[in-house]
Formats: structure tokens, sequence, C-alpha cells
């Protein structure tokens, strides 16, 4: 029994290497899109704090992925920030979507530019600790999970959106700085689920 169970493992699509978006030690390959009070590396964690809604994106695009980071919220009640993903747009406030990282509804999904909520399901956070965001797009086909548990499963409606883009991360503008880390994605293969 066991070759056979080995041999079916041999046969299922396997996901990509994981590509880390942020290195632990510097900006590069980050890109703020508007002003920003700070985004500097600290300690293998990338600190923004910002006056305004900014976003700050990556080059590296994906369509159909799994993603993670690990998110400490500031300890202001409304603070609101995100991990986008598959966004377009060359400059100012891009399209696409994002997991949601705040207090109101952390692991729901927003459409940038698109249309708003596509859900306000709450996960729970850690407060005062690190929390760990992941969100896997395949196709129309969206999941996310905050600190290990599932929070949204959805299937985007209608042909208006968007199946590939880079990502960013974002502060909304109010509170103090956000602290990211373990920033990283994989693609998945088309065939896999």
């Amino acid at each position: 029994m066991r070759p056979l169970l080995l041999l079916l493992l041999a046969l299922l699509p396997a996901h990509a290497e994981w590509i880390d978006l942020f290195d632990g030690q510097s900006t590069e390959g980050w890109t703020p899109r508007a002003k920003v009070e700070q985004f500097k590396a600290v300690d293998g964690e990338l600190h923004l704090l910002s006056k305004t809604n900014v976003w700050v994106t990556t080059k590296i695009e994906m369509s159909d992925f799994e993603a993670e980071l690990e998110v400490f919220l500031p300890e202001e009640p409304g603070f609101n920030s995100g991990l986008a993903f598959r966004c377009q747009g060359a400059k100012g406030k891009p399209k696409g979507y994002q997991i949601e990282i705040d207090r109101k509804a952390p692991g729901g999904v927003y459409a940038i530019g698109l249309g708003g909520w596509l859900t306000k399901e709450k996960g729970q956070l850690k407060e005062g600790q690190w929390n760990h965001f992941r969100v896997i797009a395949k196709g129309d086909h969206i999941t996310t999970f905050v600190n290990g548990v599932q929070v949204s499963d959805i299937h985007l409606k209608g042909d208006k959106h968007q199946l590939k883009g880079y990502f960013g991360i974002q502060h909304h503008g109010k509170g103090g700085t956000v602290k990211f880390r373990k920033i990283r994605a994989r693609k998945i293969p088309a065939q896999a689920e």
C-alpha cells in the first residue's frame, strides 16, 4: 500500500517554490505610491508609517497563487491595512483586491477600485502580537485565512474581475507604524486546487 501512496503523491501537481517578496534586509523591490513618513527595513521587518492612504507595491505579478505574511498592528482601534494582490495600474491607488488587515474585518476581501467589499467576514486577531494572514487565489476563487483559520471563501462574479497582477501593502493614513514580515508568495499550477 505504501508504494501506491507514494506513486499517487508523485502524480499530484506540486506548488511552485516560495518567492520572498521581502528580503528581510531592505526595501528593495517595493515602491511607495504616495508620500510616506517612514518605510524601512528593521531587524527582518518592514515598517510603514504614513499620514495619507498609501500603497507600497512590488513588481512581482502572479495570477493563481498562495501568499502569506505576518503583521503587527499598531494599538490604534481603527487602524486599517491590507495585502493587495492581482493589482494593475502604474501609479496612485492600484486596482485589484486585498485581504483586509484591520480590526473590523480581518481576512475580509475588498475590491480596490473595482466595487468595494466582496465579503466582510471576520477572523480572530491576537492583540499585541504578530498575526498571520494567508490568501489563495485560483481563477475566480479566493480563500483567506487569519492565524490558520479560514475566514473567506468566495467566487468573483461577472467578467470584469482581474486574474493577474502585482502585490502591495497598505497604510490607510491613520494610526502608528504597521510592521510586516515573512512576506512571500508562490504560484499554483493551473491544474492544482
